[in-house]
């Protein structure tokens, strides 16, 4: 590293902000704990509360608090239902286990058009209104607790301070807007979509991704129907410090001190890749939680002291909800299975073996609904990948998802110190991100637990080593072993105890190690994310500093905001330009591999004409450019579009109407012959000059195929016969079982001389046969001579 260059901040302006942000964070934090005599937790939460009221972002916070306490209350009613017994109450249990429910729901209502935010908010507030008395009596517990002297020690203070603070920071930028490139591809997409569309559209043939594991998004969806994206981003958030709280838990657990728990959540908090996953909308905060969740209850069931008629189900569903968030779960499960057998005279009792079997059938249940739906649309359970082996049409056969292997480093043994100095082999990110601890903290921590034989320390090792070894086999992505990470940091904080270190001098140099890991880990806390200028003015939620930040950030959210309210048929859209398109109401055309045939047929154009005909058989009407897109063929993007608006190097594009609506699919449209078209009884036809006399009992009708969602438009050429009266466009639509789906009728006004009536429909979903009209709106007749249906 050269310094001060290897610094990941976007200049001296961002790094004031950021230091200047912590210094008032503490002192409103240790300030306000010390006066009020509460916990610097609590404290932290108030000023929490005052950033989001100053932000305007105070209904997305009671939102994701609304889904917090809801979730935990469907939790506590499910155990209650399965009269599985346990100990204590444990709120964060209860939190996940209804945290998977909600998810699973989601899952399963996605497929219908019932996703409305009227929906979501009855879904969440059923349980506020059966558990009403839980949540008075919890309310009261907190009140108690805000207003008792929790400064149970000066140690404690400051390490809650400290947290407090870097929670802060975590919740500022959850504020911001989404810049994150997964998340406005992918995991902010789905949940707006299923906002604008009220159903997920599982069409792997326009994202590849469409069909895979999305129990994350499913949840943040519940808070983007309620609150958009900023309750969305605080959920986000929320994962993060549930997986803090299980930090905390299992380094009590293994025997630790809550002051050695306190310093592992700060390590864990201040290690710049938790913050990556925590300040965009990536997945692993949800999937990391339920991994770690799950582990935990395993190696509870697992302990004398365990109860394994309560954590084997648990831990079951726990892993059930970490393999519908993330497919690399299966990469988890081999030393999980390995640890029970191994411990099997511990669990392995007659009474235990229903509850074990209740935990696989729970695990089975939840975790196999993205698979299942992934082979019954494409006929690959794990689409698009070993697509070598299952042989979906809709992914080419051994065609690696993610082209050429970047991450491909393998596992070796200086694995830490490259993952630190040269991060870019393992993420999109630079120099530090894995955090410092594993060159300061976790060595000295392995010798000390091995040198003491602290058992369920060393398991912890195990798991999260071998975990790491058989992920990094396949891919070498550090966001994979995130929660292999979170393991290992508890165990760094396990020898943190200071009954693990008796001498006094290994004590100290203990204590300056770890002040120094904090340290940098927060100079480099930036180092995978995407606000690296930390704009704290960027986090009002409504303003036009946002929507500035916005624009010089992410010019394509204007043009996307435009084609929403241009798009109102909500055709397809190209967009040619990085594919950052979350929040657009249509189908989103992109030439990679998301889409690899539409990549294709672009990457095969040789002139305007074959892109317009392109874009026309996929229904596309309008077009996002970039002018640095394609630059030897940017001209035919240019030809045979014309420029709507332009937002930097952005430009909203719409298909020139010359290009548009050239396809005739009609037979005889100009009725020369009557080839093609069925005629009622009644109709009257002049092959001299062309023309059918009809009215509304006998019409002219002609059968063609057409392709959902495509645009097209009906034209007639018709005047009155005798009398004034009315004519009518329709197109009646057919599936592929000849059932009728739906009509577009528009009616006009003859007139004495030939005049041109025209109608623009889009083909419903599932259509496949139109039936064209020619016919009158009323008994009265009147003349076509020409009616025509084009693309």
């Amino acid at each position: 590293m050269q310094w001060p260059q290897a610094l990941p901040w976007a200049g001296e302006g961002a790094i004031i902000r950021y230091v200047s942000f912590l210094i008032i964070c503490t002192l409103l934090v240790y300030v306000g704990s010390w006066w009020g005599r509460i916990s610097p937790l609590l404290v932290g939460a108030t000023v929490a509360l005052g950033i989001a009221l100053l932000a305007g972002a105070l209904w997305p916070l009671v939102v994701a608090l609304w889904f917090a306490i809801s979730s935990a209350l469907t939790g506590k009613f499910f155990l209650s239902v399965l009269f599985i017994k346990r100990e204590d109450d444990n709120w964060l249990t209860n939190f996940l286990i209804g945290a998977g429910i909600y998810g699973t729901a989601v899952g399963l209502l996605a497929h219908f058009p019932v996703n409305y935010s009227g929906v979501y908010g009855s879904a969440l507030a059923l349980p506020l209104i059966l558990g009403w008395r839980v949540v008075r009596d919890e309310t009261k517990n907190i009140f108690a607790l805000m207003v008792g002297n929790s400064l149970n020690g000066l140690s404690i203070q400051k390490l809650d301070v400290a947290i407090a603070v870097v929670a802060l920071v975590y919740f500022i930028v959850a504020l911001m807007p989404e810049v994150g490139y997964d998340a406005l591809v992918m995991h902010l997409f789905i949940p707006a979509h299923l906002s604008l569309r009220h159903q997920w559209g599982f069409d792997a043939s326009t994202y590849v991704w469409a069909v895979m594991p999305m129990l994350g998004d499913w949840l943040f969806a519940i808070g983007y129907m309620l609150a958009g994206e900023t309750a969305a981003r605080i959920i986000n958030v929320g994962f993060i410090f549930i997986l803090g709280w299980l930090v905390r838990n299992i380094v009590l657990w293994a025997g630790g001190s809550s002051i050695s728990a306190r310093w592992a959540v700060l390590i864990f908090l201040s290690t710049p890749l938790t913050f990556t996953e925590g300040s965009t909308l990536f997945i692993e905060s949800v999937w990391a939680a339920f991994v770690v969740a799950g582990i935990l209850a395993i190696l509870s069931s697992c302990s004398k002291s365990g109860n394994p008629n309560f954590e084997l189900p648990v831990a079951g569903l726990f892993l059930g909800c970490a393999l519908a968030t993330k497919a690399v779960t299966f990469m988890m499960l081999p030393i999980l299975l390995i640890l029970l057998i191994w411990r099997f005279r511990v669990w392995f009792k007659q009474s235990v073996l229903p509850f074990m079997a209740f935990g696989l059938c729970l695990f089975l249940v939840i975790g196999i609904i993205p698979y299942m739906t992934a082979w019954q649309l494409t006929g690959n359970p794990v689409f698009p990948f070993f697509n070598h082996i299952f042989h979906s049409p809709l992914y080419a056969t051994g065609k690696d998802p993610f082209g050429a292997a970047v991450f491909n480093e393998g596992i070796k043994w200086n694995f830490f110190y490259q993952a630190t100095f040269q991060s870019g082999k393992y993420l999109e990110a630079t120099n530090g991100v894995v955090g410092f601890q594993w060159l300061l903290l976790f060595i000295p921590a392995t010798v000390l637990l091995l040198a003491i034989r602290h058992k369920k320390a060393l398991a912890l090792l195990i798991i999260g080593c071998v975990s790491i070894v058989l992920i990094f086999n396949s891919t070498s992505y550090l966001r994979y072993i995130f929660p292999a990470l979170v393991l290992l940091t508890a165990f760094i904080g396990i020898s943190l105890d200071k009954n693990n270190i008796k001498n006094i001098f290994l004590q100290n140099i203990s204590f300056i190690l770890i002040i120094i890991t904090l340290g940098i880990n927060l100079v480099f806390f930036v180092s995978g994310s995407f606000y690296r200028n930390f704009s704290l003015r960027s986090a009002l939620v409504d303003g036009s500093t946002r929507e500035l930040y916005l624009s010089e950030q992410l010019p394509i959210h204007a043009a996307v905001k435009l084609i929403n309210n241009l798009n109102l048929q909500r055709t397809p859209v190209a967009i040619f330009t990085s594919p950052l398109a979350a929040g657009l109401s249509a189908d989103a055309l992109y030439p990679n591999w998301y889409n690899f045939k539409f990549q294709a047929e672009i990457s095969s154009i040789s002139s305007g004409q074959d892109l317009a005909n392109i874009l026309l058989r996929r229904g596309v009407t309008f077009i996002i450019l970039d002018s640095n897109w394609d630059v030897k063929k940017y001209s035919m993007y240019e030809n045979v579009s014309e420029k709507i608006a332009e937002y930097g190097s952005i430009s909203v594009r719409k298909l020139k109407i010359d290009y548009r609506y050239n396809t005739e699919l009609l037979s005889n449209s100009d009725f020369k012959s009557l080839q093609g078209w069925a005629l009622a009884p009644d109709v009257k036809y002049d092959a001299d000059t062309g023309i059918v006399v009809v009215n509304v009992a006998s019409s002219a009708t002609q059968a063609v195929a057409v392709s959902p969602g495509l645009s097209y438009i009906n034209t007639v050429v018709a005047r009155c016969d005798k009398e004034k009266t009315l004519g009518r466009i329709q197109i009646n639509w057919f599936d592929s079982k000849t059932q009728f789906v739906s009509t577009n009728i528009k009616t006009f006004e003859c007139s004495k001389i030939w005049a041109e009536h025209s109608m623009k429909v889009i083909v419903p979903s599932k259509v496949v046969t139109a039936i064209v009209y020619t016919t009158g709106h009323t008994s009265t007749p009147l003349v076509f001579k020409r009616n025509s249906l084009r693309q």
